[in-house]
This record gives C-alpha cells, sequence and structure tokens, in this order.
C-alpha cells in the first residue's frame, strides 16, 4: 500500500492532471490512515472488553476497578522493561532473536507482570483466588495492549489484520499467564504449607511453558486458527480458575458469616447461592420497593460476603500485624452494611429474609407431600409402611411349619 501512495504521489505535476492527482493522493491517504486509527482502536477497546467481560465473573465482586487500572499500567510498565531484558540478552550475545521469542521473553515477561501481583496479594484488603485472577488479567491485558501498538505501528501496511489476529490471540496469551499466575499466588497466601509452595511453581512453570509453546508456533509461522485456539484455550483456564474460587469463596460465607455480624441463616444460605440473587431476591424486592432499593440491597449483601471471606482469611494469616488489618477492615464492612441496612429500611429487609423463609418452607411442603403421597395412612409416610409390612412378612415366614 505504502508503494501505491508514494506512486501515484511521484507522477509528474502535469498542470492539466494536477487537481485530480492531489485529491487521489489524498483520498488514498486518508483511506490508509482510517485503517490505521481503526486498527489502533480495536487493538486498544477489544483487550480491555475482554477484560470487563472476565470481571463479570466475579459474581460477588470482590476485586477493586481501582486496582485493576493500577495493574493495567503496570502491564505497561512490564512491556517497557521486557522489551530492555530481551534488547539486552540478543545485543550481548546471551541468545540469538529467535531463542529470545521462544525461551527467554515468555520467563521475562511473565516474570515482570507478575511483580504486580506478588505485591497485591500480601494486601489486607486481597481477598482469594478471584481477586488473583482478575489483577492478574489485567496485568496482561496492560502488556497486551502496548504491545498492540508497538506491531500496528511498526506494520502499518498490514495493521487492521495485526490487529484482529492478535487480539484474539497474543493478547489473550498474555491475559492467561499473568491471571493464572495470580491464580496460584492467591492461593497460596491461603495454604502456607509445601502444596502451596509446589502448586505456585507449578502456576508460574505452566504459564510460561503456555507462553513459549505459543510463541514458538507463532515463530514458526503457525495457522492463524492455531493461534486462536491457544487464546479461546487461555480464556477458559481462567473461567475454570475463578469458577473455582467462586466454589470456595461460597464455602467460606457459609462457614463464616454468622449471626454476630447480624447476618441471618436465610441472608447467608442467600450469598452460597450467589448465582440466584439477581433473580430469587433482587427482582421481588425490586418489584415491592423500587430498583435503587434493590440495588442498595444487592451491595449489603455482597458486602456481607465479603466479611464472611475476610474472616476465614484471617485463619491463614499468622502475621498478627496482616491480621489486625485485615480485623479493622471487617469493622469497616460491618459499618458499611449497617449504615446500608438503615437506609434499606426493615420492611424491605424482611422481604429479603421472606423470601428464602418461604422459599424453604415450600421445600419441606413438597417433601412433606410426597412422603404422604406415597403413604398408605400410617403416620410417618410410606417408608415406615413399607418397613411394617416387610416386618410382618417375616413374622409369618417364621410361623410357618
Amino acid at each position: 500500500m505504502h508503494q501505491g501512495v508514494a506512486a501515484v504521489c511521484k507522477l509528474p505535476p502535469l498542470r492539466f492532471h494536477l487537481q485530480f492527482k492531489v485529491a487521489q493522493c489524498s483520498a488514498i491517504r486518508y483511506d490508509f490512515l482510517m485503517l490505521i486509527y481503526i486498527a489502533l482502536g480495536i487493538a486498544f477497546v477489544v483487550p480491555l472488553l475482554f477484560l470487563f467481560l472476565v470481571r463479570k465473573f466475579d459474581l460477588f465482586a470482590t476485586g477493586r476497578y481501582a486496582v485493576n487500572v493500577v495493574t493495567l499500567i503496570w502491564g505497561v510498565i512490564a512491556y517497557l522493561l521486557a522489551v530492555q531484558v530481551n534488547s539486552t540478552a540478543i545485543e550481548l550475545g546471551w541468545a540469538t532473536r529467535s531463542q529470545v521469542i521462544r525461551v527467554i521473553a515468555p520467563i521475562a515477561e511473565e516474570l515482570l507482570k507478575s511483580l504486580i501481583l506478588i505485591y497485591l496479594v500480601q494486601r489486607a484488603d486481597f481477598n482469594y483466588i478471584v481477586d488473583g485472577a482478575i489483577y492478574g488479567f489485567g496485568a496482561g491485558i496492560g502488556f497486551a495492549i502496548i504491545e498492540n501498538y508497538e506491531y500496528v505501528m511498526g506494520h502499518q501496511e498490514i495493521a487492521l489484520t495485526i490487529a484482529v489476529a492478535r487480539v484474539f490471540s497474543t493478547n489473550l496469551v498474555h491475559a492467561t499467564g499473568s491471571g493464572l499466575i495470580g491464580t496460584v499466588l492467591a492461593y497460596r497466601r491461603g495454604d502456607r504449607s509445601w502444596v502451596g509452595w509446589l502448586f505456585l511453581l507449578f502456576g508460574y512453570a505452566f504459564s510460561m511453558s503456555f507462553h513459549m509453546g505459543f510463541n514458538t508456533m507463532v515463530n514458526a509461522g503457525g495457522f492463524l486458527i492455531v493461534a486462536i485456539a491457544f487464546g479461546a484455550v487461555g480464556v477458559g483456564l481462567i473461567w475454570y480458575a475463578i469458577r473455582r474460587g467462586l466454589k470456595t469463596q461460597k464455602e467460606w460465607v457459609g462457614e463464616k458469616l454468622t449471626e454476630a455480624d447480624r447476618a441471618t441463616k436465610s441472608e447467608t444460605k442467600a450469598l452460597t447461592k450467589i448465582e440466584d440473587l439477581p433473580r430469587e431476591i433482587l427482582a421481588p424486592v425490586e418489584k415491592q420497593f423500587g430498583s435503587d432499593k434493590a440495588k442498595l440491597v444487592q451491595k449489603m449483601m455482597l458486602r456481607q460476603a465479603e466479611m464472611g471471606i475476610k474472616r476465614k482469611l484471617l485463619d491463614s494469616t499468622p502475621n498478627e500485624g496482616k491480621r489486625r488489618e485485615i480485623e479493622l477492615l471487617i469493622e469497616d464492612i460491618k459499618k458499611d452494611v449497617k449504615t446500608m441496612r438503615d437506609q434499606i429500611g426493615p420492611y424491605c429487609m424482611m422481604l429479603v429474609r421472606q423470601v428464602y423463609l418461604e422459599q424453604d418452607i415450600k421445600i419441606w411442603d413438597a417433601i412433606g407431600a410426597r412422603i404422604a403421597q406415597s403413604s398408605t395412612g400410617q403416620v410417618g409416610g410410606g417408608l415406615w409402611d413399607r418397613t411394617g409390612e416387610r416386618i410382618k412378612s417375616s413374622k409369618a415366614q417364621e410361623e410357618q411349619p
């Protein structure tokens, strides 16, 4: 495309052709620039959209947007540092360009991206695997965005193709690597035994190997569909890690969130079924009291869940200073929950509790109905009827000569 533009612009400036040729050059140049702008837009917006979608998996909403912005910025910094490391390795003759792409770059880049995660996972406001996966994904996306810019501007003649190919492959590989490392760092925080260390080492090794495999395949001229498949597998791994983390968090909430935190059993039960919260709890509240109250109820219940998660984290935090920080956060959450309860009001809270109590009553009513349906009239239902019949049958057989 560059050659085409240059050829047109170098035509002899004949007077009667001048106006037409200038217009033609301008039109071609305008189209060329538009393609680059579109490519840059794709390279910037689509990765952020992926991060936004991954955040949707965080049903307890423990991951903070502000922290994700920090991880994005760190991803950019990690890229700039990685460029220096990779360039130095080639300039000093430590490795060839091919070796850097296939081995050194994946190791250096995953280590650099994870530095922010090592810091975040030590903080009292960090929760568990879900936070680690989302923050790690953010660091990878930040790294990928600035790398996209370099590739698009360095290959302007195929800028659009580069942008589309990268956002669905390389970008997701970067996000997967740091997301998995964030996951294992979070797991290690909760398990300080040798198993936790082993899990951490495996996570780093797997992320680097996954990255190496992708780079080797691309460097060898692999098909684009294979590169995209790598990205899809990466997203699947992050999704699985978050789902496992959510399952554990629900167990923690059910175990640690008690009436001492002014959380009734029905509220705790609702939070252990967080997927049903919009349909089972918020919909009736919105219908009866409006959307503002429903949003406030949701916010209150999510804060309750975070309180239960942090109480569980106290069990795996031996450092007294860190324990005190977590305890202070729990106290702040309790104050927030109390304030929100007052804003919600007693009548709305009664509805919230009644919804789940009614569900329990319906379940037991259904069980009772099934028992009564199978019964022949004896109190206790069909189970006892059948037991009595078997005893009678056994006695009759014994009495036979």
